[in-house]
């Protein structure tokens, strides 16, 4: 299991882990004994916190054997005990990797920028990379793009104007899923000679992008064949200013090269 695997990681950040399961207690005494499990992983017979919470899959035939079984996620809770992240999923099958989680609590993980591109432009400056480099048939992980304005410049985000907003535009293989781009919040920039007020960035920003990779018999296949790879790329698309000039928009190739992880069913 990555948890396990990952389980001094995710300590080292601060951060306890628990996990949840609709099993009887004796099933899941057997499954961690079988596999080292060192974490907390807790009964919930009958589902009952799954029921109150609204996490029961309803997809799932009342007559399965699996029936009780929630939908897939995480929450994220601080030291008095609230909610103030959470992250889920509709198919079990498919699961935030520990370090795109991690990287969407604002820390990469350990060795995610390994196989980072450092970026150059004469407005920015740009750091790619992804949250694993490492990926398997339904990971959900994310790639990043930590990006450093230089000095007296602004970059665009998306609003009431028409200049070019920074974007990620992404070039896929057709299996893989692209979630919604996230961006931090903006700041105003008042730009005097107009008289306009724009959401800009002038400061440090990370640009996160996540990526699913659906889990079926014919994507495994492609990912268990001799030196097979997953490549992704894209375009940093953006327009930047100073006080005085606008330059004109810039696109800058952006690419990510993954290695192919076995699958393992737990």
């Amino acid at each position: 299991m990555e948890l396990q695997s990952r389980l001094d990681e995710i300590e080292g950040r601060g951060l306890g882990l628990v996990s949840i399961l609709y099993d009887p207690p004796e099933t899941i005494k057997a499954f961690t004994d079988a596999r080292d499990i060192e974490f907390p992983v807790l009964s919930d017979q009958g589902s009952e916190v799954i029921r109150r919470y609204d996490l029961l899959n309803r997809e799932t035939d009342p007559g399965s054997r699996v029936f009780g079984i929630p939908y897939p996620g995480t929450f994220i809770l601080d030291s008095a005990g609230r909610v103030t992240e959470r992250f889920f999923e509709q198919r079990y099958q498919e699961r935030f990797t520990v370090s795109s989680l991690l990287t969407r609590l604002a820390a990469p993980a350990t060795g995610a920028a390994r196989d980072a591109t450092l970026i150059e432009t004469d407005h920015l400056e740009a750091l790619s990379y992804a949250s694993d480099f490492v990926v398997a048939p339904g990971n959900r992980f994310s790639l990043l793009v930590d990006v450093t304005p230089k000095a007296g410049m602004h970059v665009y985000v998306p609003g009431d104007h028409t200049y070019q907003v920074i974007r990620l535009r992404l070039n896929t293989p057709e299996f893989v899923q692209s979630h919604d781009t996230n961006y931090p919040a903006a700041e105003s920039y008042h730009f005097e000679p107009l008289d306009e007020t724009v959401p800009v960035y002038t400061e440090p920003f990370r640009i996160v992008q996540e990526i699913t990779i659906p889990m079926s018999r014919e994507i495994a296949a492609l990912a268990s064949a001799p030196d097979a790879r997953l490549t992704i790329e894209g375009t940093l698309e953006y327009q930047a200013c100073d006080d005085e000039i606008c330059y004109l928009p810039v696109d800058v190739p952006v690419s990510w090269d993954f290695e192919w992880r076995a699958l393992v069913r737990d």
